[in-house]
C-alpha cells in the first residue's frame, strides 16, 4: 500500500472517529440524566413532571426536547446551545449557591428570559417538533396564531410559563428590538368595566 493510500485511510478513520465522538458526546450531554446531575436543574425537572406536558400523549419529554434542537440539520444549534448556554450554567453551578429552591428562584427570571429568547430565535422549533398542525381553538386563538404570519410571532411569544414555575412574561419582539429584557404590559380592567361587573 502506498504512503498516500495509507494516509487517506488513516485520515478517513480519524475523521469517522471524530464525528462519532462529537455526535455521541452531544447525545450524551443532551440526556436528562446529565442535565439533572447539576443540583440546580433538579428544581425545574420536578416542575416539568408536575406540568401538563408530562404524560401528554403518552410521552414524557426530557430537558433536550424543549431546550436543545434535535436532528441532523439542527446539530450546529445543539452544539452552540451546549457551549454558549450550557457552559455558563455549568460554571454557575460551581460558583453560585443553589442549595434551596429559594436561592434558585433568585436566578429564575434571568434563566426564563434566556430560554424564551432562545426559543424565539429558533422560531420555537422544539415546540413544533411535537406540536404539528396545531388547530387554534376559538376566534381569539385563531387571531393570535395569525400573528405568526403578520407580526413574526412564534409559539413562545404567547405560550410562556407552561412548564416551569411562573415568572413575569416577556415581550420578546420588544426585547429583541431593545437588546434587553422587556416585560409584557399587564392588562388591567378599567374601573368602568369593574363597576359594570358589580
Amino acid at each position: 500500500m502506498s504512503g498516500k493510500a495509507s494516509t487517506l485511510i488513516i485520515g478517513a478513520v480519524l475523521g469517522i472517529l471524530s464525528v462519532a465522538v462529537v455526535f455521541g458526546g452531544e447525545a450524551a450531554i443532551s440526556r436528562t440524566e446529565f442535565c439533572v446531575s447539576c443540583h440546580s436543574e433538579t428544581y425545574p425537572y420536578e416542575e416539568l413532571k408536575k406540568s401538563s406536558h408530562w404524560g401528554a400523549l403518552g410521552a414524557d419529554p426530557g430537558c433536550k426536547d424543549c431546550h436543545v434542537p434535535q436532528g441532523f440539520f439542527n446539530f450546529h444549534k445543539a452544539v452552540y446551545t451546549h457551549v454558549v448556554d450550557g457552559l455558563p450554567f455549568l460554571i454557575m453551578e460551581f460558583t453560585e449557591d443553589y442549595s434551596t429552591i429559594e436561592k434558585f428562584n433568585e436566578k429564575r427570571p434571568e434563566a426564563a428570559y434566556r430560554a424564551r429568547m432562545k426559543l424565539k430565535e429558533w422560531d420555537s422549533l422544539t415546540c413544533r417538533a411535537c406540536h404539528k398542525n396545531v388547530k387554534a381553538p376559538g376566534a381569539s386563538a385563531k387571531a393570535a396564531h395569525a400573528k405568526m404570519q403578520t407580526e413574526g410571532a412564534t409559539c413562545i411569544d404567547c405560550h410562556q410559563n407552561l412548564v416551569h414555575k411562573k415568572v413575569p412574561e416577556h415581550d420578546l419582539n420588544a426585547s429583541l428590538a431593545q437588546g434587553k429584557a422587556v416585560l409584557k404590559e399587564v392588562k388591567k380592567k378599567d374601573d368602568d368595566e369593574e363597576e359594570e361587573g358589580d
